[in-house]
């Protein structure tokens, strides 16, 4: 932890220090005195505070923002020294390679001169071929030791006169290529290849006894990467990394096309030791661990030293020294690493952190433009900061002397603060003692006991404001029991009135109860005025439903004696106009009479003679109003506002309830009449059925079927089946003899017999119930569809004859397609038409 932070810690410590002793109960517990004295260090404290951790923020904010922007600066000039280490050493080695390519791509373009020459300088004036070539016996051709270059040609290539020619005019490379060859150190040896795979080699190193007879140059990669179909943009191209055979160490070759015109001649190839170049990179040191290294464009290895071996995850001892550049970096280390070579495969430049070994570290990577290759520089980044962690310590010290001077002046005030406030809270606290010893006097009963006042201040305002609560509580006090009694009464009736209120929804849920336990409307009514009457204690209900004219509203229903003879006189009021019922039923409006005898619509009923009150509500359905429940009581003003709203709900559910039984009963009646129906209709096509068959039935018994028909005498028949035998086996057993029903319907019976004289079980009857009853489902589906195939046929049947009558235009020929067709129709027919005369009386 940072010195900063445990100043702050310690200011936070103080603060919460503070308020817990300021919300402690052992603090509310201490004299008025103390709590000042303890409440000013405390506001004190919390100001101080608040404060100091204001003062260490704001230093620790500008130490980090200070330390953050020297930070920010040594690592930008860090990174900006690597980034240009990494830039410089990958243009130096640009710079090599870019020299050797220019100067073979100048050779290349000598030869493609020498070439366009060909027809005078092909003449071996300066050296010809034809005398300077002897072969050897394996049937390739060389040249002497003391030319200045060494020539090649295959045993499988032919001397034309046009090779001869061309090895002539390639001959007056040796005025250029041996000093190309001197000029560049890094160079092993200069080379031009024809399209026949005969070479030209500087220096002249015998290269015929060197190679087999076989040895074709056109076949090396590196002709075969700069030839036209690879390199269809002519440009210089470079091979891949390889150790040179002679000793050269580990060499490089590029190689440009010649061309004459757009006709390929061949190439002009330089092999490059790349010794100077690793050399270089090598030597390249940041820090004390830093190091370089190079790789191709595949991810080979150029250059690379032990700790990069390590980089990659790959053990230096199981590297070969002769074949380490056969090794790619590609796919080898961590993520981030991946990306990197693969980015540097690709020919891309920038710098990364990448942790190693759990150490951040720098990698700056740079591509060489002309090869592909690409240079990287790895160097902990700890290396290249150390000036921040100077900075950080000298920070630290100053911080550390600076917190030593501001806990010694906290000291001071926090002493000074509790001096001051001690001689404060002594000049507050005296007027407040005084002020509870008071109030003490009041809670042992001393009414009269007043407050020493002083004027000017708040504490006199309070000594004020508490005499006068002490005269009113004296007031209160005396009139506190009559405004409890009041207080009681008022709960009380209250309480009567909810008590009321839920008896009567108690009341309404079992009329309810009632309407629904019954849907028969000659039933209902009568339950109906019995279960308000009982419920409500009203002597008299009556129902009330509009007759089908809609002129009277007709007594249904009653409770009472008197309702019950106006029932058997079938009572009846006109709508509109007669009594409280007709006025209900005529306007559709709930109607009270609270005294009959001061209402002027009320209907002196001789029947109720002691009825007081009435109230009559309309029965609606929807919009309709299908009569009126009429209530009368003995009292006057027996219906309050809450007996209407209950009873309109009551009407409510009554028109609902006279609705659903009318609905019942309609449903029940159309239900039977659908019945009755069906059983006619089954009943009918049976008959239908059997005079059409003359089929009675079937007899069944054992392995043998016999069909039953009628005879002309009434008596039946037998056919036996395909399987039957002819005779008849007489019955034995006991038998039992079932209806075949259908709809309710009966359309046959089935007599069964048991052998033995054993009886039927249970099971086994019903067993041949459920069969009947599926067998009559059945015959009736066949039925059905036999008789739909007969309406088919006939329907086809008429359709035919339609379609060929309306065929004919002709009259005549109309008539007699129609006499034909029924003919056909019904065999043994005979068809007439005759068309009627009218014939007119003169």
């Amino acid at each position: 932890m940072s010195l900063n932070q445990i100043l702050l810690s310690a200011a936070v410590l103080v603060i919460f220090s503070f308020l817990g002793v300021g919300l402690s109960r052992r603090f509310r517990r201490r004299s008025l005195r103390s709590r000042i004295t303890l409440g000013i260090l405390f506001t004190g404290g919390i100001a101080v505070g608040f404060l100091a951790i204001y003062a260490i923020n704001s230093t620790v904010n500008i130490t980090n923002l200070l330390s953050n922007r020297l930070e920010t600066s040594v690592q930008l000039l860090a990174e900006e020294q690597l980034v240009n280490t990494v830039n410089t050493e990958a243009a130096q080695a640009d710079l090599s390679f870019d020299q050797i390519e220019g100067d073979i791509l100048e050779l290349a373009a000598h030869w493609s001169a020498l070439i366009k020459e060909q027809e005078k300088l092909g003449q071996g004036t300066y050296w010809d071929a034809r005398t300077a070539l002897t072969q050897s016996a394996g049937g390739q051709r060389g040249n002497s030791t003391d030319d200045v270059s060494s020539v090649y040609v295959p045993a499988k290539v032919a001397l034309s006169e046009e090779a001869l020619n061309d090895l002539n005019t390639s001959a007056y490379l040796d005025f250029s290529a041996p000093s190309a060859l001197a000029s560049n150190a890094s160079l092993l040896a200069v080379y031009a290849i024809d399209t026949r795979g005969a070479t030209r080699y500087y220096p002249n190193i015998n290269l015929a006894s060197l190679v087999p007879p076989d040895f074709d140059p056109t076949e090396r990669p590196y002709y075969k990467i700069t030839a036209p179909l690879f390199n269809p943009t002519r440009a210089a191209r470079w091979s891949i990394p390889y150790v040179d055979a002679t000793g050269g160490g580990l060499v490089v070759t590029v190689a440009a096309p010649v061309y004459d015109g757009e006709l390929f001649k061949g190439i002009l190839a330089a092999d490059m030791q790349l010794t100077t170049i690793t050399s270089q990179i090598e030597q390249i040191k940041i820090g004390q661990t830093g190091y370089a290294f190079m790789v191709d464009d595949a991810g080979r290895i150029i250059s690379m030293p032990p700790a990069g071996y390590k980089l990659f995850d790959i053990n230096p001892a199981q590297v070969n020294s002769e074949e380490y550049f056969k090794i790619t970096v590609l796919g080898a280390g961590q993520p981030e690493l991946i990306e990197i070579t693969n980015r540097m495969a690709a020919g891309g430049n920038g710098l990364i952190v990448l942790p190693v070994n759990g150490v951040d570290t720098y990698l700056a990577f740079a591509p060489v433009r002309s090869n592909g290759y690409s240079v990287a520089i790895v160097v902990p980044v700890a290396e290249l900061q150390t000036a921040i962690v100077t900075a950080q310590n000298e920070t630290q010290a100053q911080i550390l002397s600076a917190a030593r001077l501001a806990a010694l002046i906290l000291a001071i005030l926090f002493v000074a603060a509790f001096l001051i406030s001690l001689r404060i809270s002594g000049r507050i606290s005296a007027p407040i003692v005084s002020l509870t010893e008071t109030a003490n006097r009041i809670v042992q009963g001393d009414l009269r006991a007043r407050a020493s006042a002083t004027p000017g201040d708040e504490i006199g305002a309070l000594a004020h404001a508490f005499n006068t609560m002490t005269s009113r509580l004296s007031e209160t006090l005396t009139g506190l029991e009559q405004r409890v009694a009041d207080r009681t009464s008022d709960l009380t009736a209250a309480n009567q009135q909810i008590e009321q209120r839920a008896a009567q929804l108690e009341t309404i849920a079992r009329v309810a109860q009632a309407i629904g336990s019954t849907r028969d409307l000659d039933t209902l009514l009568p339950q109906i005025t019995i279960a308000i009457s009982r419920q409500f204690g009203f002597y008299h209900v009556g129902i009330f439903l509009l007759d089908q004219h809609r002129e009277y509203a007709v007594l249904s229903a009653a409770n009472s004696a008197g309702g019950k003879q106006m029932l058997a006189n079938i009572h009846k009021l006109k709508v509109g106009e007669t009594g409280i019922v007709g006025y209900v039923t005529g306007s559709g409006k709930p109607r009270v009479a609270l005294n009959t005898g001061a209402d002027a619509v009320f209907f002196n009923n001789p029947y109720l003679p002691e009825t007081r009150s009435e109230i009559a509500l309309p029965l609606r359905t929807g919009v309709e109003i299908i009569g009126a429940l009429d209530v009368q009581s003995e009292e006057p003003n027996a219906f309050g506002e809450q007996d209407v709203n209950i009873l309109t709900i009551l009407a409510d559910q009554v028109s609902v309830a006279i609705q659903n039984a009318r609905l019942y009963e309609e449903t029940q009646r159309a239900l039977a009449e659908s019945e009755t129906l069906s059983r006619q209709l089954a009943h009918a096509g049976w008959q239908e059925f059997s005079k059409g068959r003359k089929l009675l039935g079937i007899r069944h018994s054992g392995a043998r079927a016999t069909l039953l028909y009628a005879q002309k005498n009434g008596q039946a028949t037998e056919q036996v089946g395909l399987k039957a035998e002819e005779a008849a086996s007489k019955p034995r057993g006991t038998s039992i003899a079932l209806p075949i029903k259908l709809r309710g319907e009966t359309i046959g019976s089935v007599e069964v017999r048991a052998p033995g004289n054993r009886r039927w079980d249970p099971d086994e009857m019903d067993i041949v119930s459920a069969i009947i009853e599926r067998a009559a489902l059945t015959l009736e589906n066949a039925r059905f569809l036999e008789e739909s195939q007969k309406r088919a046929a006939k329907e086809r049947t008429i359709g035919e004859i339609a379609s060929k009558i309306s065929a004919h235009s002709a009259i005549e020929e109309l008539i007699k397609t129609a006499a034909l067709e029924l003919s056909r129709t019904l065999p043994g027919a005979e068809v007439a038409i005759q068309f009627k005369k009218d014939t007119e009386s003169e």
